[in-house]
């Protein structure tokens, strides 16, 4: 059951051994969903599906597959919160908030540090949590393609919110025009561009004479290959 995402082992210790059943979670409450980072975080991610749906099941073994990862870690360990639609784990020496988030197309994914006092300060940086969750991310959304016989040709792409329609953490964005709101919640509104190496974000919604860029979207690529640095510099 284990093996294929039907149950999910969480063992910060190795007396301390629970399993989760992602398909019977409850629904998460509702300020979960609303979790923003700070300025000094890396912005959200979205991994948005091209089909307009999240694909049946996938969420779960993500969770699932989430849980081994962070147990095979050498980070120390805090229960996760898991819910139906979200899960949301602690992660990094300097601890960080790991929070996933599945709507109908996308799943989104926050990544803040955590500024409770009881614990030891580290050297470790947002980005280096980042750059690791990111990896981890797309492995993972590979793998599952590869073992997974209903999931094979799966068709994805990391996206972040468009910065000319939605309302960013700095103020910009217009908002939505059906709805009136600066932050629409729908999410046949809600905007997203997908991150490409090659050309910056340009939005076919809204017309601007000024580039926009997104706060935070460097940190995910801190540090690796040339392609990383090119990332950098294009959205800086």
């Amino acid at each position: 059951m284990e093996q294929f995402g039907l149950i999910a082992k969480f063992s910060p210790s190795p007396t301390d051994v629970k399993y989760f059943v992602p398909a019977q979670l409850k629904s998460s409450p509702e300020d979960f969903c609303q979790i923003e980072p700070s300025h000094t975080d890396p912005c959200p991610l979205y991994i948005h599906f091209v089909h307009g749906f999240v694909p049946l099941g996938l969420f779960s073994q993500l969770v699932s597959r989430s849980i081994r990862w962070c147990c095979k870690k050498t980070w120390p360990m805090e229960h996760s919160k898991l819910y139906q639609n979200g899960a949301w784990f602690f992660i990094g020496k300097q601890v960080h908030n790991f929070i996933l988030i599945c709507k109908k197309s996308f799943i989104k994914i926050v990544l803040t540090q955590c500024t409770m006092q009881s614990y030891p300060l580290s050297a470790e940086k947002s980005e280096d949590v980042a750059t690791q969750v990111l990896e981890y991310l797309k492995e993972t959304l590979q793998t599952l393609s590869q073992e997974l016989p209903h999931m094979s040709g799966l068709q994805y792409e990391f996206c972040v919110a468009c910065p000319y329609c939605n309302k960013g953490t700095d103020g910009v964005g217009q908002g939505c025009p059906k709805h009136g709101k600066l932050s629409c919640e729908d999410e046949e509104c809600f905007h997203l561009l997908g991150m490409k190496d090659d050309q910056p974000l340009i939005c076919t919604r809204k017309v601007c004479d000024k580039q926009h860029t997104v706060h935070g979207l460097e940190k995910w690529f801190f540090k690796g290959t040339s392609q990383v640095h090119d990332l950098y510099n294009l959205y800086n």
